[in-house]
């Protein structure tokens, strides 16, 4: 048997590389379920909670009969220290803050407008950690698939030593053939240990990240069939929410320029001299606040100041998603051209590599001319599998800016 028909070749498909990475093994997390670990191990919801707290006190307050604690004032006069005939006057009074009218609805606002913010918040928060979750998921892939790759090179490269060295031994060929071989293994060789490098380096990050060894599954995404910019979208909610929220405390504002109103009601005990009759009375009194316009200025001028600031994160988050919407888009369609490209390039590298394996074997071509063309080959079949996993990547990105969240 002539060992000429019998070299590896290395334009064999690559079956299952796409397989590995989204076909889930029993145990896998999904990706919702990875983001939400992730969640927690970011411990984040802490953040939420303490605006639904913020909320859940603004709505007490504004429940309440009193705009303030109450104080008791206690006042006593004596001629002791004089006259001493006797006469003293004590009295003992509760002050009540009072509502005006329209704060108790403006705090009532702002703490919906508060809780509105946390729902948002969440929403958001979570969309912005799916947004992580994704890209670590998609190196940590993409790495694999170099490594599948490498290992599917250094066998094939050790393959054709294998094959050189039985031909070298028999006579047909040349030591210097196998020593070439042999370089071209160890170049393979060293390859493969920078990817599994980048590999290892890839899911540590994604281990850091959500806390897990394994990536979710399945990691392709299906696009949604329409694709625009939707009021829902994280980002936006978030920022209408913050500008409702800001809104809410310019009211506030204006509201408690008033200030308050003080009920007071207490008793009095009164003498005129010793020996003679107490007299006991209740005691009413009404204290009306002035509202100073210069003294309330600069809480008014803050309360705008926060509205108009969060009305331009409002509109600079409208044009910020709108951007990755169209740049992710774009990449979408320019995944879609590149893979058709590769495939195009891996179908001509496979024919030629067969060409020139039967070239070799007839003898017409030398060994370095093979060795080219499998490099070639190789790198075309790399670039195929890689263009692959960019084209789902792709799809994750623009998933991503279209404010898609898994659950």
């Amino acid at each position: 048997m002539n060992p000429r028909t019998h070299l590896p070749s290395l334009s064999q498909p690559l079956v299952g590389l796409l397989a590995v990475l989204w076909l889930a093994p029993a145990e896998a997390a999904t990706l919702g379920e990875t983001i939400s670990a992730a969640l927690a191990l970011s411990e984040q919801s802490r953040l939420t909670a303490a605006t639904r707290a913020e909320s859940q006190a603004l709505a007490a307050q504004a429940g309440s009969l009193l705009a303030e604690d109450p104080s008791l004032r206690l006042k006593t006069l004596s001629d002791r220290f004089n006259s001493n005939d006797g006469a003293f006057e004590n009295e003992a009074m509760v002050d009540l803050p009072l509502w005006l009218p329209g704060q108790p609805a403006a705090r009532r606002a702002q703490a919906q407008a508060l809780s509105a913010q946390a729902d948002s918040d969440a929403h958001w928060r979570r969309w912005e950690m799916a947004g992580r979750v994704r890209e670590a998921a998609w190196a940590a892939a993409l790495a694999e698939g170099r490594v599948k790759q490498a290992d599917q090179a250094l066998a094939s490269a050790r393959a054709l030593e294998q094959a050189m060295d039985r031909r070298a031994r028999a006579g047909e060929l040349a030591p210097m053939d196998v020593a070439l071989a042999q370089q071209d293994s160890l170049t393979r060789e060293l390859e493969r240990e920078d990817a599994r490098l980048a590999f290892t380096q890839a899911m540590q990050a994604f281990r850091q990240l959500s806390g897990l060894d394994d990536l979710p599954q399945p990691l392709r995404e299906t696009l949604p069939e329409t694709r625009a910019l939707d009021e829902s979208h994280p980002a936006l909610l978030r920022a209408t929410a913050m500008t409702g929220q800001a809104r809410a405390g310019r009211e506030r504002a204006r509201r408690d320029r008033f200030g308050q109103p003080l009920l007071s009601v207490g008793v009095k005990q009164a003498r005129d001299a010793r020996g003679m009759s107490t007299d006991e009375a209740l005691q009413l009194e009404v204290s009306l606040p002035w509202s100073l316009q210069r003294l309330h200025a600069p809480d008014l001028a803050a309360a705008e100041r926060e509205l108009t600031s969060a009305e331009v994160d409002q509109l600079q988050a409208r044009r910020a998603v709108q951007q990755a919407l169209t740049e992710a888009e774009l990449a979408w369609r320019g995944s879609g051209e590149a893979l058709a490209v590769a495939e195009r390039q891996q179908q001509t590298s496979a024919r030629t590599l067969k060409l020139t394996e039967r070239a070799f074997s007839l003898g017409e071509l030398d060994l370095n001319r093979l060795l080219r063309a499998r490099e070639q080959a190789r790198l075309a079949d790399l670039t195929l599998a890689l263009r692959r996993l960019e084209r789902e990547r792709a799809a994750a990105r623009l998933n991503q800016a279209l404010g898609v969240v898994p659950e």
